[in-house]
């Protein structure tokens, strides 16, 4: 049983609270997470977006959680953006935002709350921004300028890669893969789930991949600049994983770095 709520969202009563999809123009589908316990909120969120779609030409698949736990169990890095309430039951903002970040660093991460001071902490966990309580429709749209650069820049989430292995074709997201390396032909893929090794050369899968964020930091490593969480000398973090930059790759890694950051 469904009903049909306030601007447009239809409410089931399974592990998706609410979805509704804002049609406008013939722009890529931005896919959103209403991630709030409130359903006042959500709904002020979601006509702020079908407001913004006919204002801005976009276009948006939206889906509503009234609790981080079912959002969870459904994810696969298939959001664009993320609207996450800081203060709820069970398990609160920061914490979800953590165990989102484990899984998933390039989803827009966007923070609404009552109080700016549990705002400014999520910038500890990659939230690109925030939103203040009580909902202001000119405070949201300023703020999505932003957040609508950077999902453009990261471009549409996804993106399927088949690997062939012994045991067959394994289907990975590159929003999911950490980085390659590659010693001879031998390439073993870094996910945030598990390693998988494969065989290919690196001029081929740098072309397939360098177009969606990923850059060579040494000769035989290729890394997902979204998940780069620090340089310091001669070393590149990814995630947790220290990996070395080769000195003649250095400039160029930081400048790709660099570009993919502004």
């Amino acid at each position: 049983m469904h009903k049909l709520a306030p601007c447009g969202l239809i409410c089931y009563n399974h592990l998706t609270d609410c979805r509704t999809q804002i049609h406008r123009g013939g722009g890529k589908m931005i896919h959103v997470a209403i991630v709030e316990d409130e359903l006042q909120a959500a709904e002020k969120l979601t006509g702020y977006l079908h407001r913004l779609a006919e204002e801005a030409d976009e276009h948006f698949e939206i889906e509503h959680f009234s609790d981080p736990a079912p959002f969870f169990f459904s994810f696969r890095s298939q959001y664009d953006l993320i609207f996450m309430d800081i203060q709820m039951p069970n398990m609160n903002g920061m914490q979800a935002a953590e165990k989102l970040r484990e899984m998933d660093q390039a989803a827009a991460l966007v923070f609404v709350t009552n109080l700016s001071r549990y705002a400014i902490n999520g910038y500890e966990v990659g939230a690109l921004d925030y939103i203040l309580k009580p909902l202001d429709y000119d405070a949201f749209r300023l703020k999505m300028r932003k957040v609508l650069r950077y999902c453009q820049r990261v471009g549409p989430r996804g993106h399927p890669l088949t690997l062939s292995t012994g045991k067959g074709e394994v289907r990975i997201l590159m929003e999911e893969l950490l980085y390659v390396e590659i010693t001879g032909h031998v390439m073993v893929f870094h996910t945030t789930q598990e390693e998988i090794t494969t065989y290919g050369t690196m001029k081929a899968l740098e072309q397939s991949l360098q177009p969606h964020g990923f850059f060579r930091c040494d000769y035989g490593c290729l890394v997902n600049l979204r998940y780069v969480r620090k340089v310091e000398g001669y070393t590149v973090t990814v995630q947790n994983k220290v990996l070395s930059i080769s000195h003649p790759r250095k400039k160029a890694f930081l400048a790709a770095l660099a570009q993919f950051e502004c």
